[in-house]
């Protein structure tokens, strides 16, 4: 346990840090999208 606790532990943490990049490029993404699509649907009205 004594050399595989901190392993767990280490493996646990890159886990949570690629999840919150994961979701903040996500979100980023979605922001990009919804920002073309109303763009895209101001150039038709016009």
């Amino acid at each position: 346990m004594t050399l595989s606790t901190p392993i767990l532990l280490s493996a646990l943490v890159v886990a949570a840090a690629a999840l919150l990049t994961l979701r903040s490029a996500a979100s980023e993404a979605a922001k990009r999208m919804v920002k073309v699509r109303v763009d895209r649907r101001r150039s038709k009205t016009r």
